[in-house]
């Protein structure tokens, strides 16, 4: 394991790190480039590719691996990663299909994105992680963790799901609506047309401030909206799937989407401790970065790497 003052953000990773890129591609004149992408499925991304870190901290003592919601992107998280304090620095996952991977196929599964995760962060991680997952990012956090630690190598100490349902909860109720009666001859449901499915990510509040006021922007970022509300709604777990390292939950009490009874149900998920925090807003209870979510996640990374048990 490497020592305290080395820095393991990706080496050349160039693309946007200082911006707030939106998540499509830029034009020469700065604004949003108005032609449709032709996306390719790449074989073997470089690890480079799937990290994103904005602010360097080589004598960072802690890590911090985020996990993106559903149709995020990894510069939606660049004001928390500059909100950190300086022992702790802020690995992005950026997933295909956005900002710099915008001409990438979108992932297929949940279990493609860990599995694409998981080769990139496997080798270049010098110190055990804390994974921050939101959402979608709380399930890609948990595959992701489950993996490294049948791989036997550097595994987190700890997994926060924010606004996340535990996992077989969601299994659960997903497939008592596929063994729902539909009919007998009824047709399959129409694909949701594109103005539902970007009303719905703007209602949750996990764009930025300005992005629907571009419709081109929207349009190329389609893809990938759909491609993970898709794999959200093709995964499915086993009730004993568990990870070894403690899970902590935030979760809002005004998130109509993520009742405090799913997501605290994660500690069914670790044969570690759990702990439930509740915070007050909806399922963007962060955005801004409030002092009371920054002061708890920051003491989540630091006390459950000392083996110090969060209360």
């Amino acid at each position: 394991m490497s020592g305290a003052d080395e820095s393991h953000c990706p080496d050349g990773d160039l693309s946007c790190d200082e911006s707030h890129c939106l998540d499509g591609d830029h034009g020469r004149d700065g604004g949003p480039a108005t032609t449709a992408p032709v996306r390719v499925l790449a074989v073997d991304p470089a690890p480079s590719t799937w990290i994103r870190c904005f602010h360097p901290k080589p004598a960072a003592r802690y890590t911090l691996v985020c996990f993106p919601h559903a149709g995020g992107s990894a510069s939606y998280y660049f004001d928390l990663s500059a909100a950190l304090d300086t022992d702790i620095e802020m690995l992005v996952v950026q997933y295909p299909g956005r900002e710099n991977r915008l001409f990438e196929e979108p992932a297929a599964s949940v279990e493609a994105l860990a599995d694409g995760v998981y080769r990139a962060l496997r080798t270049r991680l010098p110190r055990r992680p804390a994974f921050f997952g939101h959402s979608m990012g709380g399930l890609i956090g948990f595959e992701v963790a489950r993996r490294l630690e049948a791989a036997g190598g550097t595994a987190p100490h700890l997994l926060v799901a924010s606004a996340s349902p535990a996992p077989s909860v969601r299994t659960a109720r997903l497939t008592a609506g596929a063994h729902a009666p539909r009919g007998g001859t009824d047709p399959e449901p129409e694909p949701e047309p594109d103005e539902a499915v970007l009303a719905r990510i703007m209602g949750l509040g996990g764009t930025r401030d300005g992005v629907g006021r571009h419709p081109e922007l929207m349009r190329l970022v389609l893809p990938a909206i759909r491609g993970d509300l898709r794999a959200l709604a093709e995964y499915r777990v086993d009730a004993g799937a568990v990870v070894g390292c403690p899970v902590t939950v935030f979760v809002a009490d005004g998130d109509h989407d993520v009742p405090l009874a799913e997501a605290g149900a994660w500690g069914a998920h670790t044969t570690a401790d759990a702990d439930v925090h509740v915070f007050e807003g909806d399922h963007f209870y962060f955005n801004g970065n409030p002092p009371k979510f920054l002061e708890l996640l920051q003491d989540a990374v630091r006390h459950s790497h000392s083996g110090t048990q969060l209360i």
